[in-house]
């Protein structure tokens, strides 16, 4: 059973919306409601009455809920399987047809979290680039609603637990061992990634984009505010660009006529 959110609830939503300029009323109950009594549960705050007066009172809490809203779980390649699909399906025959165009690729990672996706796009990119394209251009766009999340992608230091699917040789070439566990990506795969704050449900897209990557976003908004952010999507890509989507995620059978399959097992689409 769906779990709903009490009216109570409801008002604290609406408290975001009005204070922060954030609407999240696109977002399933079940996550919304699991979050704020995350909060809740950490504040040890018994009632959603006594909660909504705290969010009332206290901008930090109101940021603090915010940042709990916005998903922030990623590694470097998550899920292998998939980026070696990416490489081959994807960026490869994407950068072979602008080398012959004499065009700079744009890609977005949407709802890019602690920078692990769009630095991972940029590592196997610059693989690409340096056997395959030595004089194509490749900018990525890292974009996220969360603050301080894009604070940590723009530092580029990780934990060794957020590097345990990079193979050796990669760690070895684009990071720098930093002690205590830690390693930061080097200047040569930052530069090529530009990060800023983005809020899918509200803005417009990026313009002229040849690839998106949005992993296990979706799967947290109602289903019409998927297809919202899917037309956009489809507004944001050249033709033929690439969309690719989580494991757990699918195209709704409403937008067949904007997106083909190219392979359904990783979730990659192309705009027709």
């Amino acid at each position: 059973m769906v779990v709903k959110l009490s009216n109570v609830e409801l008002l604290i939503v609406r408290r975001l919306l009005r204070d922060m300029g954030f609407d999240i009323s696109g977002y399933k109950d079940d996550f919304l409601r699991r979050r704020i009594l995350a909060r809740m549960l950490k504040l040890k705050v018994s009632s959603f009455t006594s909660y909504l007066k705290l969010l009332k009172h206290d901008e930090e809490e109101r940021i603090q809920l915010l940042n709990e809203l916005a998903i922030n779980v990623s590694s470097f390649f998550r899920d292998p399987p998939v980026w070696q699909t990416v490489k081959h399906q994807v960026l490869y025959p994407l950068f072979k047809r602008a080398t012959k165009l004499s065009r700079t690729i744009r890609i977005w990672s949407a709802g890019c979290a602690h920078g692990q996706e769009p630095y991972t796009i940029a590592i196997i990119s610059r693989e690409l680039i340096r056997r395959y394209f030595p004089n194509l251009k490749v900018l990525i766009y890292g974009t996220d609603i969360d603050e301080h999340a894009l604070t940590i992608a723009k530092r580029g230091i990780y934990k060794s637990s957020d590097l345990k699917n990079v193979p050796a040789n990669l760690l070895v070439k684009y990071f720098n061992p930093k002690g205590n566990g830690l390693y930061e990506i080097k200047p040569i795969i930052r530069q090529m990634v530009t990060f800023r704050r983005h809020d899918l449900i509200k803005e417009r897209p990026l313009p002229l984009i040849n690839a998106i990557f949005c992993r296990n976003v979706l799967i947290y908004f109602r289903r019409n505010t998927q297809i919202l952010v899917l037309r956009k999507f489809h507004e944001s890509l050249v033709r033929p660009g690439f969309l690719v989507l989580g494991m757990t995620e699918s195209l709704p059978i409403t937008l067949n006529d904007m997106f083909k399959p190219l392979n359904l097992r990783y979730r990659i689409y192309v705009k027709t």
